[in-house]
């Protein structure tokens, strides 16, 4: 099972760089009109096939989840971006963001995989896999809000680009604002209810498996006041109609934030754990 996981590891940055440049090739093409279907959209699903299988071999054979080191978390983070994107996109059917969400998936399992090692995981994890669970919807909520945010980021800068009407090349090939706007959306959406089944999974973990639990852990309070902010601007969004320019700011200024206030907090506070 050992050399399967290995051969795994290897595979899957390979894997991945393919589908980034058959994206990257239907990205740069003149005309995206085909009577063929764009075939970049079930390689992806088969990576991502793929991908759960090593993970979950990876776990039996590790006999817990596998997020005890910084190099398996890499490795989920990557997977959950290339999940979530494949969410949006079989939503929308809008092929052309993938190359950019695909770049980030690469980046991240050949990270993992170089860092690869054998690690000695958390009794935590081993004794309850509930821990595992948490960290899991976590991370699935995280890369949702990722994703939310570098749509907006498309928006804000293909909307400046309509107004200036000097579309560069990239720009041109951007789906239109309505899109981009709707697949921000569904991604924050996701990200509110996966974070949200992490929040919960978390707080049992404190309340029923530690012996001690800081609900005032900067971390903790930094999570909670940024899902119940999304939850709430997203809430906003939907029952005034607001759309366009102060969306966009709305997710991309939401989600820095949150990264600036974490990185603060990993830098100048003690912590009674860490998020990887």
């Amino acid at each position: 099972m050992l050399t399967l996981i290995q051969i795994m590891e290897v595979a899957l940055p390979v894997l991945y760089a393919g589908i980034f440049l058959v994206y990257l090739h239907h990205f740069l093409k003149e005309s995206t009109t085909s009577a063929r279907p764009f075939i970049g959209a079930h390689l992806l699903y088969g990576a991502l096939g793929l991908h759960l299988s090593y993970l979950i071999t990876r776990g039996i054979h590790l006999d817990h989840i596998p997020v005890s080191s910084r190099a398996e978390f890499l490795s989920l983070v990557a997977f959950c971006i290339a999940l979530v994107y494949a969410f949006v996109d079989r939503k929308h059917g809008e092929a052309n963001t993938g190359v950019f969400f695909l770049a980030m998936t690469v980046t991240t399992q050949a990270w993992s995989s170089v860092l690869m090692e054998p690690t000695s995981p958390a009794q935590l994890l081993i004794d309850y896999p509930i821990y595992g669970v948490h960290v899991l919807f976590t991370v699935l909520g995280f890369a949702s809000l990722a994703v939310s945010a570098l749509y907006a980021l498309m928006y804000i800068l293909l909307s400046r680009q309509l107004k200036s009407r000097n579309l560069g090349a990239i720009f041109r090939r951007l789906p239109p604002l309505s899109s981009l706007e709707n697949m921000s959306r569904l991604a924050t959406l996701c990200g509110i209810i996966l974070l949200g089944i992490g929040l919960a999974t978390g707080h049992f973990v404190g309340l029923y498996v530690l012996e001690e639990f800081n609900f005032l852990d900067p971390k903790i309070v930094i999570t909670y006041v940024a899902w119940i902010g999304y939850a709430v601007g997203y809430l906003i969004v939907k029952t005034r109609g607001l759309s366009g320019l102060r969306m966009g700011y709305l997710a991309l200024g939401a989600y820095l934030t949150l990264i600036a206030a974490m990185v603060i907090v990993n830098t100048f506070s003690a912590t009674f754990h860490s998020f990887q």
